[in-house]
């Protein structure tokens, strides 16, 4: 299929991929950093995180050839070759909800975990057109949804490029990032030669379960507490 591509959409999946670590960033920062004035950021969240979902998926499904992310290419007229204007004009993508069974279909990749997309979807759209974050902890719902989804599809898909998704934040350390991770207890890839500086991790890790003490210290290459 990649022999008949178009050279207007060579390279897609890799531009779409720099545009999801892009959104990953926000997300994070989002999620994670309550600075004072821009307390609005934590309700922008779940926009980011879900951006930044659908992104990931996209490149994967592109990599495997561009046209199979849209939905109404049957519908040309012509034989033309398909090019990236007339996508540009023309083209509808699949729908959020439609991308996992258009990913596992194309690519035989299943998202990791399935229910923390569809609540990420059911958040996005409940802050985004109604305003509504009424018993909504939004903070774990989009860490969870990034790195129970979004951190493992990087690392097992994208691994040659080194990608760990608590770099991507807007933050000088990724300490902050990590210490929200450590208190929801939620697992990640953990980035080559981590040093934490910012962030006392024993802290962080005192009042998790054991199960999840044993697991971050030995992807962190913690040193046991003496």
């Amino acid at each position: 299929m990649a022999d008949t591509m178009h050279d207007s959409l060579k390279g897609i999946s890799t531009r779409i991929l720099g545009l999801a670590l892009d959104a990953l960033t926000r997300a994070n920062t989002d999620a994670v950093y309550l600075d004072p004035g821009k307390e609005h950021r934590r309700s922008l969240a779940p926009l980011a995180a879900a951006h930044a979902g659908e992104l990931v998926l996209k490149a994967l499904i592109a990599k495997e050839h561009p046209l199979l992310l849209f939905k109404n290419i049957a519908e040309k007229a012509s034989d033309d070759e398909i090019d990236l204007d007339w996508l540009i004009k023309n083209g509808r993508t699949h729908d959020f909800s439609r991308l996992p069974s258009v990913l596992w279909a194309t690519s035989g990749i299943k998202i990791p975990d399935i229910d923390s997309y569809r609540r990420i979807a059911a958040l996005r759209n409940q802050i985004q057109h109604f305003v509504d974050e009424r018993d909504s902890d939004i903070q774990y719902a989009c860490l969870n949804f990034i790195y129970s989804n979004i951190d493992p599809l990087l690392n097992s898909h994208f691994s040659h490029f080194g990608i760990a998704a608590c770099q991507f934040h807007e933050d000088e350390f990724d300490d902050y990032v990590i210490g929200c991770l450590f208190a929801h207890q939620i697992k990640f890839t953990a980035p080559r030669d981590i040093v934490l500086t910012e962030i006392d991790p024993h802290l962080y890790l005192q009042d998790c379960s054991q199960e999840y003490r044993t697991w971050a210290y030995a992807a962190l290459k913690l040193e046991l507490p003496t």
